[in-house]
Formats: C-alpha cells, structure tokens, sequence
C-alpha cells in the first residue's frame, strides 16, 4: 500500500479570522478554502508557547519547550531532536519542509 499524501501548512502570522474557510467576509483565500473543503482542519488549535520557533519546534517534535531547547528566536529548530518528519520518513513517506 502507497503511504498517502499528507499537507502540513504552517505559516507565520496568519490567524484562522482572515481566510475564507472560516468565514471572512471579505479576505479571499480561494487556494486555502479549497484544501480545507477537501481536507481537515481544526476549529480550535492551542500552542504551549507564544513565540514562532519554540512553538514551531514542539509541534514538529510533540515535546515541551524545556525539552527541545528552543527558548526564542535566535535559533531555527534544526531537527536534532526527532520530530513526526522523522518518524514519517522511517515509514517510507517522502518528506520535505520548505
């Protein structure tokens, strides 16, 4: 059996109050809207950290801040403590982060 594709999007600064999917009235975001029809996507999303790398890095590794060693921005997390990416790879998914 084929691994199946899986999108992650994760971009910076963009709440879910200005794209469409969730109801703005005005913003169009039609790229969005459309994976989100045909996708999941959450209703309610909660971060352990307010600032962009430690929070980045403990999704990617499931892990507290204190246990990644991101504490700010000083420093992108560089995959030396194993994240879902790695784990997906040793199953046989191609991955790649841009």
């Amino acid at each position: 059996m084929n691994p199946a594709n899986l999108l992650f999007i994760l971009s910076d600064q963009h709440t879910r109050d200005i794209t469409g999917c969730y109801g703005h009235p005005v913003v169009r975001t039609p790229n969005i809207d459309s994976l989100a029809r045909r996708g999941t996507r959450f209703s309610s999303a909660y971060t352990n950290c307010p600032i962009c790398v430690p929070a980045r890095a403990s999704l990617a590794t499931g892990r507290y801040v204190h246990q990644t060693g991101n504490w700010d921005n000083a420093f992108a997390y560089d995959g030396s403590v194993p994240s879902w990416g790695h784990r997906l790879r040793e199953q046989g998914f191609r991955v790649a982060s841009i």
